[in-house]
């Protein structure tokens, strides 16, 4: 069976137990040094690429948290939303907080000034997932006995 990599810090645990106290970084460049090194995979990159076949069949709509400025002393929301096929930013605003409601907005100015485009993506964001179990503010969630969990 051939070996696919080592695991490094079992090999310090194991030398620990007889007495050989020993670094993990010590045993990587040991095992560099004998060409028994084995390195981790690299995880493959970001590479789906949006394919649209004209504008306005993907609007592409984020918000980023960020302190846009080193003046700032709190960071902002930007919400934006482009062009799947021109790359185009169509809306761009910087909101104090993250609502529904400024995403709302966002979507509306977008769609009165560009039309309603085919496709409108909006990742994860939170104010676009709703769990009904979890998330309603109006419904009090009691668990029946058959949907406790036991312990």
């Amino acid at each position: 069976m051939p070996i696919s990599g080592y695991n490094y810090a079992a090999i310090r645990d194991r030398l620990a137990k007889h007495g050989v106290i020993v670094s993990s970084p010590t045993i990587i460049a040991r095992a560099k040094d004998f060409g028994c090194y084995q390195p981790h995979p690299r995880k493959k990159t970001h590479d789906r690429e949006v394919v649209t076949a004209a504008i306005g069949a993907l609007i592409q709509h984020d918000a980023f948290h960020h302190r846009w400025s080193p003046y700032a002393n709190e960071k902002w929301v930007l919400i934006t939303s482009l062009d799947g096929f021109s790359r185009k930013i169509l809306y761009a605003d910087f909101f104090e907080q993250e609502t529904t409601w400024a995403h709302i907005k966002a979507a509306e100015t977008l769609m009165v000034n560009y039309g309603i485009p085919l496709r409108y993506y909006v990742d994860s964001l939170r104010v676009f997932r709703f769990v009904q179990r979890r998330d309603s503010f109006w419904r009090k969630n009691v668990f029946e006995t058959d949907e406790a969990d036991h312990y």
